[in-house]
């Protein structure tokens, strides 16, 4: 559990996760609930840093499904490292498929935030996001965008070709 900031907190029946803005991105700390007690360490628990060039477009898509508004999904792929057997990091923020007339949003579709590790159960988590948690995610984007340029972070540049 991290302590002395500003974090926001997810809190579910099979695990928290807890959002920490930071001026290189949002760390992601989910700690698993095993038999009704938090069980740091035990498989599924995760401490990652999500970078700032992910950070608008999860910001972007969580107010437009805050908001009830039009919005592909949003994808965050993260590059394993140089071994083989490290898996490919996954985030993907979505919602369930309209439910309105003629495909329109009617406002009730689930919102879920899928963070994928690993091929184990534990490694594939899935949070159904409530109005209170969307609300979390996006304040918790909006405060590394605000960290970020306070402490310089914040360096697009043109990559070249």
């Amino acid at each position: 559990m991290y302590h002395g900031g500003v974090t926001f907190s997810i809190n579910k029946s099979f695990g928290r996760l807890q959002l920490v803005p930071e001026p290189d991105g949002l760390r992601l700390f989910y700690i698993p609930i095993v038999n009704g007690a938090e069980a740091p360490g035990a498989p599924g628990s995760l401490d990652m840093l999500l970078p700032i060039d992910a950070i608008g477009g999860l910001w972007a898509t969580t107010r437009a499904f805050l908001y009830g508004v039009e919005s592909l999904d949003e994808n965050v792929i993260l590059q394993s490292g140089e071994v083989e057997s490290e898996s490919d990091t996954l985030i993907k923020l979505y919602r369930d498929k309209p439910r309105g007339q003629q495909g329109k949003l009617s406002g009730e579709e689930t919102c879920w935030l899928r963070i994928v590790t690993g091929r184990t159960e534990e490694e594939r988590r899935r949070i159904k996001l409530g109005p209170r948690d969307l609300l979390c995610l996006e304040l918790s984007c909006n405060s590394v965008m605000i960290l970020a340029g306070e402490a310089g972070t914040h360096k697009p540049a043109l990559l070249e070709a």
